[in-house]
């Protein structure tokens, strides 16, 4: 078996450098596609591409597609690999909504049988024990087709994205995690942008707030906190993105908060204050009302102005994943993550390890395979004093300063292990 690991390409993205698009914005094959062609080689059995592979949160549907299907298409010709296995990150999360609408609304209309409800987290595993029944990957759940000449869960919308120019492309989606397990490592691979406050905000502040009310129990797995951070997750992956003549102001605001200037967000505030000032019309209290509203006003504009900086200082930073509330918020992802892989040992008898490895992006700060300097966390079992290590993908971006910002390929091969070759 062998398997190329690749993060964040952000197709729609005009900084991308994977696919680059001129000033009609029509898309070509960039200039880190040569580097990633040599490190990947061909007939890999899987690409795992591991979130914001498309972003729908600056750009429309249609140019992102159109951006993806270029690289698509190229990497079909250069017979990379055979099969896709997809994970969602937060720019393009809406694909793992059209999944879920597709197989359990779209086509259950289709056949004529009642829809089924949304599972949330459909984990896939990928088993390369000598010794296991459970050998190639599985998605947890689903049921594999029967016919040996066709891929075992392909057949969804997203395969037909490089035709009518050329066969299908195979593509496999899971959510948030994909774990695979060797005879020497077990090791989760996820986007990682439940590890940043937006994404996991909903979950944090339900459980604090509703509390009982919420029922799930004494811990929250994956299904459940994917599933309440849905809303925010919707609004920021697509919402934006499609929003016609207002994507194009946020496109130029995203730019500025890249660039470290924040003169246009602090205008739009200031302006907001005044209208809210305009329509707030009190009587004779109004003076003392007026004072309230403005400093509640002042404190919710510091709030916004740190949170834009909290997120400025996500991509690119070395020191992200070493925060107090990360680490903290990375140990709750990791418990819900321990709690689904042993459901999935009760009912299905996987025997998946306890992951100690972590391939996750996210943050385009990219970490080679082995590195003795890599992120690790405290100890997340109480009774196992072993630390989780943590290695990133990277990202195929130009940062603020116009240069690429460096990613990491993980390659995976059978009786060799992970190793990972990195393009700066």
């Amino acid at each position: 078996m062998r398997i190329t690991i690749i993060s964040d390409t952000h197709f729609g993205d005009p900084m991308g450098t994977l696919v680059t698009q001129d000033g009609d914005m029509k898309a070509t094959i960039g200039p880190q596609y040569p580097a990633f062609k040599a490190a990947a080689g061909k007939n890999n059995n899987y690409l795992i591409l591991v979130g914001d592979i498309f972003d729908f949160s600056i750009s429309s549907y249609k140019e992102a597609y159109e951006t993806a299907k270029v690289f698509f298409l190229q990497i079909q010709e250069d017979q990379i690999a055979e099969e896709i296995i997809f994970i969602p990150g937060n720019h393009d999360v809406d694909l793992w909504h059209t999944v879920e609408y597709e197989t359990n609304i779209i086509n259950q209309i289709k056949k004529h049988k009642p829809q089924r409800p949304f599972r949330r987290s459909v984990p896939g595993f990928i088993d390369d024990r000598k010794d296991s029944k459970f050998q190639g990957f599985t998605l947890s759940g689903v049921t594999a087709k029967k016919d040996p000449e066709k891929t075992k869960y392909a057949g969804l919308f997203l395969d037909h994205i490089t035709e009518p120019e050329g066969k299908s492309t195979p593509f496999n989606f899971a959510y948030p995690n994909v774990y695979m397990v060797t005879d020497n490592e077990s090791v989760m691979i996820t986007h990682g942008h439940y590890l940043e406050t937006y994404w996991a905000l909903v979950g944090e502040w339900s459980l604090k707030i509703i509390q009982e009310d919420l029922r799930i129990g004494e811990s929250m797995d994956l299904s459940e906190m994917t599933g309440i951070n849905f809303p925010l997750s919707q609004l920021a992956c697509s919402g934006v993105g499609q929003a016609g003549p207002l994507t194009n102001v946020i496109r130029q605001v995203q730019r500025d908060i890249k660039d470290g200037k924040l003169e246009r967000i602090s205008k739009y505030l200031s302006r907001l204050e005044n209208e809210l000032d305009n329509i707030a019309r009190f009587p004779w209290y109004k003076p003392y009302l007026e004072w309230m509203t403005d400093a509640a006003f002042k404190a919710l504009q510091s709030m916004i102005l740190n949170m834009i900086k909290e997120a400025q200082d996500t991509r690119y930073n070395e020191e992200f994943i070493y925060k107090k509330d990360v680490q903290e918020r990375f140990r709750n992802f990791y418990n819900a993550t321990i709690c689904e892989i042993h459901n999935l040992n009760m009912k299905y008898k996987y025997s998946i390890p306890v992951p100690w490895y972590v391939i996750f992006g996210h943050t385009h700060q990219p970490t080679s395979w082995g590195d003795e300097n890599a992120p690790k966390t405290k100890p997340i079992l109480a009774a196992d004093m072993k630390p989780v290590t943590l290695y990133n993908t990277g990202g195929w971006l130009k940062d603020k300063n116009d240069k690429f910002c460096g990613a990491e390929i993980f390659i995976y091969e059978s009786g060799k292990g992970f190793s990972s070759v990195s393009i700066r």
